[in-house]
């Protein structure tokens, strides 16, 4: 597994612990106004990390690369992610419209949809377009893509937001899951 892919991989092992803490939360008897409160803030870390750093690293250099080497976009297995990433983008507005409301129900609703949605789309990911891309793309490819990574993350998200993200993970989990 090179470099890049690796790095991916553990930022899907970073949103499906999210997806999980997200399950608890609205399945638990928190009051509605917790519920919602978490709600914004997980919004704010799927528009930031799923969705900007995660997605975006994905679609402006692993995605192209993949292109370039062959693997179609139309009617191939990265023209149904990139379709994936849009659906997910339009729950996110439609959480992120449901928690301004404080309608809790569609929240659910819309959440729960972006949670099967994720965890399908990560399981494709993982085991079918990273390996594609393990087999196409060189130790050296793989290592300049995650460099252009690095330099992504830096650019677009900013100094230290990355760490404000995971901080975010970590305070969820011991605040909701209880370790």
């Amino acid at each position: 597994m090179g470099k890049a892919t690796q790095d991916l991989k553990k930022e899907h092992a970073a949103i499906l612990n999210v997806l999980d803490i997200t399950d608890h939360v609205l399945s638990s008897e928190i009051e509605d106004s917790k519920k919602l409160q978490f709600g914004e803030q997980l919004v704010y870390f799927l528009k930031t990390f799923a969705d900007k750093c995660h997605h975006g690293k994905e679609e402006n250099y692993l995605f192209r690369e993949l292109e370039k080497q062959g693997i179609p976009n139309e009617g191939g297995p990265i023209g149904v992610m990139l379709q994936e990433h849009q659906k997910g983008r339009a729950y996110i507005a439609l959480m992120s419209n449901a928690v301004t409301a404080a309608d809790l129900m569609n929240f659910k609703l819309n959440a729960n949809n972006y949670a099967a949605l994720l965890r399908s789309h990560i399981e494709k990911e993982n085991n079918v377009l990273f390996a594609m891309a393990d087999k196409v793309c060189s130790e050296a490819k793989q290592d300049e893509l995650f460099e252009q990574f690095e330099q992504y993350e830096e650019i677009v998200m900013g100094p230290g937001v990355h760490e404000e993200l995971h901080a975010m993970i970590h305070q969820w989990t011991e605040e909701f899951m209880g370790h």
